[in-house]
Formats: structure tokens, C-alpha cells, sequence
């Protein structure tokens, strides 16, 4: 299972919340046709026992939210809203060559027979 993913980018696209599932404007055709799980923020305690006693800390866990299906309107795929969402960039064969040319990385490896 897909770990629960934090966007910063959903705060900014329109979302309408029901009981934990959320729908959300598709970030490329801007329909709301995305559905996703919304958790919201919460308090979690951590306890540290030592011979001397135990001590309880609190700590905030920011929400999130988990991409349950891609966008029916436009297509696009389940891992394509999150790459957009995080800010990943899908390169193609012909950016990725010359991304190695330009660092001055072999793009053959060859080996040489004795």
C-alpha cells in the first residue's frame, strides 16, 4: 500500500470534503474528478521509559492526503497528479541523453579485451 502523502500544492486546488474522502480539481483539466483520502491533523504521544521514571511527549502530525484514483475527465493516471502534486518532473529519453552530455557522463560503457 502507498504510504499517505502530503501535498502542499492541495491547499490551492478547490476540494469538496465528506467524511474523510475528499474530490478535487484534476490539476490539468481543472474538473473535480480526483478523489483522495484527507486525514486530518492529529496528536500522537511518544513515551520514554528509563530507570528514572517515564516522560510523555506530544507532537503534531501534519495532514494529508492519499491519492485513491486518477482523473476520469482528462485521463491522466494515479501517479501522474502525484508527480504534479509533489513538484517530479517526467523527462524524456531525448532530455534525459542530453541531460548526460552536458554533465560530461560516457553514454556507452565499453570495456577493453586484453
Amino acid at each position: 500500500m502507498q504510504k499517505t502523502l502530503i501535498f502542499k500544492k492541495l491547499c490551492e486546488i478547490s476540494i469538496n470534503m465528506v467524511s474523510g474522502h475528499a474530490d478535487f480539481e484534476c490539476p490539468f483539466c481543472h474538473k473535480r474528478t480526483v478523489k483522495a483520502f484527507h486525514k486530518p491533523s492529529y496528536l500522537e504521544h511518544r513515551t520514554s521509559r528509563i530507570s528514572a521514571g517515564s516522560r510523555t511527549k506530544y507532537f503534531r502530525v501534519p495532514e494529508s492526503y492519499e491519492i485513491i484514483s486518477g482523473c476520469s475527465n482528462c485521463g491522466k493516471s494515479k501517479k501522474e497528479i502525484i508527480n504534479f502534486l509533489e513538484g517530479r518532473e517526467e523527462l524524456s529519453y531525448e532530455e534525459r541523453i542530453e541531460r548526460l552530455k552536458k554533465r560530461g557522463l560516457p553514454l556507452r560503457l565499453e570495456t577493453k579485451h586484453k
